[in-house]
């Protein structure tokens, strides 16, 4: 019965957090019912990623990679550079609700439901079901946490709050229960555990789960030195690896193949070390101010949460706690201040020798790193109080009550005032008419996608004949064309490493397209498909101009002499991808035997 409400306090938390986000936004219905939610950084991203990944799943594929209606229709490879996790969910929601803002909610929801839960079983090998319970809801509600969905949209990002738990829970039973002991419970159990969190938190959301395997790294490090257990390590060591190995499908060809796209807009759009707390030198800082100085307010929460944490469960004689709890106290703190050490500007000359550390973009994500710490030092403290209660120790009692209070009462109050508060008037959600990513243009592509002329699925150079769609999935295409003369198909997609192209059952070599560069009588510039210039005066969107020059225009070309052709395009593996699904899939069984072989011990030995 206490589990059972402990499930129902999580739920009714969970709910309070997330679904009031659903309700804001202005304007607001008339009357009748209607969920809305209000504009946020990055929802307008997610919403087109996740309808072309549903639309994906819908055609057949198991993995979609290729996103349809991007860039004017020529596409995007974003689901073989950005995790796909995220959309699988929204997907299953909305295979269910037929609803994308029904979809939304129930992912939000089921994530901040997993979070908790995640916390409160890592909280409970320290803790009684309060304390527990205390940290489980300082988490739901800590200020980061929130603002990743009210503010950021960080639609995948809120996944790694569900990982980081289980990654401690289970890369902390890998060692021994104490210095000089035997006791190593379950280990292949949870060799396996760390391994397949590891990899959710990868296949999640990479630039999180970096900066959390940095802190994770000193964590297992610093408890197998204070556990004189050098074989705990070693088995954290391999079962990252199994985890790095288990996400290899989507993380190796997205590594490999990085240059490919335009990869480095990320980073000159966004440099990491620009955006240190208090620093943050990137060039939309001054237009959305506000919002870096609540980053800023949330880290100086976090820290001084931490530093109070360490002064009134480490520092202070009088703090009488378990010992394996202290222990975990000291290992957080550590975290907790390595996190918001690596935030400043005064971490540059460890970070700039951390490889790829600019993966993470934004040095202040790591607030879900302190978030977690400040979660777990509440429900430390709440333990604490209670042993404190049972001895009798009023002013120990009233300390950390206070303490407690201010780290879980406190977040709540600071989430509602400064993150929930600005979002209720805010301006409601609507869906752009097109969607733009510049990071997964291929390097073949315009620079700006914007310039992107508007044409058709598909058509002839040459107009020597017609051709007819059949079938038009993101990632298969069918085509009947017949020509009167030899001619050049031209398809309103961009020739992408994957993209292979058949003529009546033979596969054929595919080109590259270009486009006329025209200077618009207002001294803009656009581009036009070659094809559909005849002569005369190009005209573009209205506007008259000159032609100035000719540049790559990168979509998929076909050379086609005179005849009747049934032509297929397909989005197939690279050498890349499938080196990656084989070293995922070898990862796995390897995994899947060593549980097998221990379990099949453990029953012999029964």
């Amino acid at each position: 019965m206490p589990g059972l409400i402990v499930a129902i306090l999580c739920l009714v938390l969970s709910a309070l957090a997330a679904v009031p986000f659903f309700f804001m936004g202005e304007p607001r219905p008339a009357n009748g019912f209607r969920l809305q939610m209000p504009v946020t950084h990055d929802m307008h991203l997610h919403y087109w990623q996740m309808r072309s990944f549903f639309d994906g799943l819908a055609s057949g594929e198991i993995y979609p990679r290729w996103e349809e209606d991007t860039n004017r229709g020529f596409g995007a490879p974003t689901t073989s550079y950005y995790p796909p996790v995220i959309y699988y969910l929204t997907s299953a929601f909305y295979w269910i609700a037929g609803d994308w803002m029904w979809s939304l909610l129930s992912s939000h929801l089921l994530m901040m439901l997993a979070s908790g839960a995640a916390i409160y079983l890592y909280a409970r090998r320290f803790m009684d079901r309060l304390a527990a319970t205390v940290a489980m809801a300082a988490y739901i509600f800590l200020p980061y946490h929130l603002l990743d969905q009210y503010q950021r949209g960080a639609l995948a990002e809120l996944l790694g709050f569900i990982w980081m738990p289980l990654m401690l829970l289970h890369g902390e039973r890998l060692f021994k229960e104490a210095p000089g002991s035997s006791q190593r419970p379950n280990w292949p159990a949870n060799l396996a555990g760390l391994a397949a969190s590891t990899a959710a938190f990868l296949w999640s959301h990479p630039p999180t789960a970096y900066q959390f395997l940095l802190a994770f790294a000193l964590f297992v490090a610093m408890l197998a030195w204070l556990r004189r257990d050098l074989k705990g390590l070693i088995m954290s060591g391999v079962a990252a690896a199994f985890g790095l190995a288990l996400s290899a499908a989507y993380l190796y060809p997205a590594f490999v193949e990085q240059d490919l796209i335009s990869h480095d807009y990320v980073s000159d759009t966004w440099p990491y070390h620009g955006s240190y707390v208090f620093v943050h030198r990137l060039p939309y800082a001054d237009s959305h101010r506000g919002f870096f100085n609540l980053i800023d307010a949330i880290w100086v929460y976090g820290a001084v949460m931490i530093a109070l944490g360490a002064i009134f469960l480490l520092a202070r004689r009088r703090a009488r706690i378990e010992p394996k709890l202290k222990e975990s106290v000291m290992l957080w703190v550590l975290m907790g201040g390595f996190a918001s050490f690596m935030m400043t500007s005064l971490s540059y000359p460890l970070g700039s020798l951390i490889p790829k550390i600019d993966i993470g973009v934004f040095t202040w994500r790591m607030l879900s790193i302190t978030t977690l710490v400040v979660a777990m030092l509440a429900g430390a403290c709440a333990q604490a109080a209670r042993v404190a209660f049972s001895g009798g120790r009023r002013a120990e009692l009233a300390w950390l009550m206070s303490l407690a209070g201010l780290m879980t009462v406190g977040g709540m109050l600071f989430s509602v005032t400064a993150v929930w508060g600005p979002m209720y008037r805010a301006m409601m959600f609507v869906p752009v008419p097109e969607h733009i990513n510049y990071a997964m243009l291929p390097r073949e592509a315009p620079k700006d996608p914007l310039e992107l002329p508007v044409v058709g699925e598909a058509e002839l150079e040459a107009g020597r004949g017609r051709v007819e769609i059949k079938r038009w999935d993101p990632e298969h295409r069918e085509m009947e064309v017949i020509l009167d003369g030899p001619d050049r198909l031209l398809v309103r997609t961009f020739n992408f490493p994957g993209w292979t192209a058949t003529v009546d059952g033979e596969r054929v070599p595919t080109g590259s397209g270009q486009a006329l560069r025209v200077e618009l009588n207002d001294s803009s510039q656009s581009l036009i498909r070659e094809a559909t210039f005849d002569g005369g005066t190009p005209v573009v969107y209205g506007r008259a101009g000159r032609i100035i020059g000719k540049e790559p225009l990168g979509d998929i070309t076909l050379e086609l002499g005179p005849g009747a052709y049934n032509i297929k395009l397909d989005y197939l593996d690279t050498p890349a991808r499938s080196a990656g699904k084989l070293i995922s899939g070898i990862s796995f069984l390897a995994l899947l035997t060593i549980l097998i072989v221990w379990r099949v011990r453990q029953v012999r030995q029964v």
